[in-house]
């Protein structure tokens, strides 16, 4: 049973998403697949009150940092609404047929500043990572140049930690710049898994949060299978 996206996320909270190709198709590969993804982000996140800090679209999957203005369930419709719209396009271009993203996307909470940064460094970083470059700079379609070099990106709005970094545009500009190439130096965050949690953040938070949420489900669970025993008692019961 899988936790519930209410138990996970919450108003104003601040996000990282990403959700993979069905199968891990290079689905994403293109620069046209990547255009469209990055309009249809684009067109509805106003309709569905999403801020958007960074983001990174990889061949066969994106990662984006944002926060949510509106409700969770206007969260959930708004990838709804946009990943239908990309798979419906996608094959129609590939003249395929079927599931384009597989499963539900994944939707880790941040809780402080340092770790959204983190977060976003990390994602500006996947291309070279990936051995698809040799620097984030090299790489169009991520955050890197809105935070390196101060490029108007129609999607993005400048993420709080980023303010952190300086007085200037300038100043922050360059302390974002010097905090990727000590990344590259050391890349200390390779050994990362920011997808693969529920809560991203200090340890002892994402502890706290994580036990919450196994309580939260323990009850759930044991609710579902009492549920279903009550069902199949009366359905052999005699008349």
């Amino acid at each position: 049973m899988r936790p519930p996206r209410y138990e996970i996320i919450w108003k104003d909270c601040i996000f990282h998403v990403t959700w993979q190709c069905h199968n891990k198709d290079w689905l994403l590969a293109g620069d046209g697949a990547k255009r469209l993804y990055y309009e249809l982000l684009c067109k509805y996140k106003d309709k569905y009150k999403i801020v958007f800090y960074s983001y990174c679209f990889m061949s066969n999957h994106p990662h984006l940092t944002g926060k949510i203005d509106g409700s969770i369930e206007a969260f959930s419709a708004f990838f709804r609404v946009v990943n239908s719209l990309f798979a419906k396009q996608i094959n129609k271009e590939n003249k395929r047929k079927g599931q384009v993203v597989m499963d539900r996307f994944k939707s880790p909470v941040i809780q402080t500043d340092e770790a959204h940064m983190e977060v976003i460094v990390y994602g500006d970083m996947n291309p070279q990572r990936a051995n698809m470059i040799k620097h984030p700079r090299e790489y169009p379609w991520s955050s890197y140049a809105f935070y390196a070099f101060g490029k108007t990106d129609r999607l993005l709005t400048p993420a709080p930690c980023y303010f952190a970094l300086g007085n200037t545009d300038q100043e922050r500009q360059e302390r974002y710049q010097r905090y990727v190439n000590m990344v590259l130096k050391r890349d200390h965050l390779k050994q990362r898994y920011y997808s693969h949690t529920y809560f991203i953040g200090n340890p002892a938070w994402v502890l706290e949060k994580v036990l919450s949420l196994h309580e939260v489900m323990k009850i759930k669970r044991e609710s579902y299978l009492k549920r279903q025993q009550r069902f199949f008692q009366e359905l052999h019961a005699p008349p």
